[in-house]
């Protein structure tokens, strides 16, 4: 109990000397660790939406379905790709700042209580990252997460799900049909795993033209997998 006490004082006087600053706009944070209530109110679910794919662009006619052969059953994503969430991804995917695999976790919760957008989930799995980019990064932004996800929601976490086979450049500065084709035959289900008659959710930090995520569901699909979910930070 005095050691308890002794912590709470210790933190008071730190937070007095070093004070939390908000990510976004530096001002002191009383609540929390990463926003000021005034940014976190800021960033709002995505709402009118495609039913299938999740796009916000015309949610009634969608065009990113009619352009598109998607084969995973639904995709969702929080939130727009704006600014703010763009800067929180670069620096959660580039700069290791773990805090944001807690903030986005928690935010996936509310979300995922908010508007069950899936029926049933078995499996949630990451995105996969290739040995050599994980060896350089350090670590799997997408795997954080859904570490995380998988622990408030208490979903079965298998990280190791999905297998990358070949190594592929990064998809930023790709055309649409330069993306599907430098994915092409990239993934593969371990075969440690079974994924046969389950719902398997696929997570990765931004979903721009699907094609990652559709070759992931693809090769999931074609494993026997009763159902295929996509679940995304931001949406571009």
């Amino acid at each position: 109990m005095k050691k308890a006490i002794l912590m709470m004082i210790w933190n008071k006087i730190t937070d007095f000397i070093f004070p939390k600053l908000c990510f976004n706009c530096q001002k002191r944070i009383l609540k929390g660790d990463l926003l000021c209530t005034e940014c976190e109110d800021s960033l709002t679910f995505l709402t009118e939406i495609c039913d299938h794919c999740g796009s916000y662009k015309d949610p009634k006619n969608c065009p990113t379905c009619q352009n598109s052969d998607f084969v995973f059953d639904k995709a969702r994503s929080m939130y727009r790709f704006d600014h703010l969430i763009q800067t929180m991804i670069h620096e959660y995917k580039y700069n290791e700042i773990t805090k944001f695999a807690h903030f986005f976790s928690l935010k996936a919760q509310q979300y995922f209580l908010e508007f069950q957008p899936f029926p049933k989930i078995d499996i949630i799995a990451p995105v996969p990252l290739h040995r050599v980019k994980k060896r350089a990064r350090g670590f799997n932004q997408a795997e954080l997460l859904t570490r995380e996800i998988a622990k408030r929601m208490d979903f079965e976490h298998i990280p190791d799900l999905i297998k990358r086979k070949k190594f592929t450049k990064t998809q930023t500065k790709l055309s649409k049909k330069q993306r599907m084709e430098n994915v092409a035959s990239a993934f593969q289900v371990n075969s440690r795993y079974q994924v046969k008659g389950k719902s398997i959710l696929i997570v990765d930090d931004v979903f721009t033209t699907g094609s990652t995520a559709n070759s992931i569901c693809r090769v999931v699909k074609e494993e026997k997998a009763d159902s295929v979910f996509v679940f995304t930070i931001a949406r571009a």
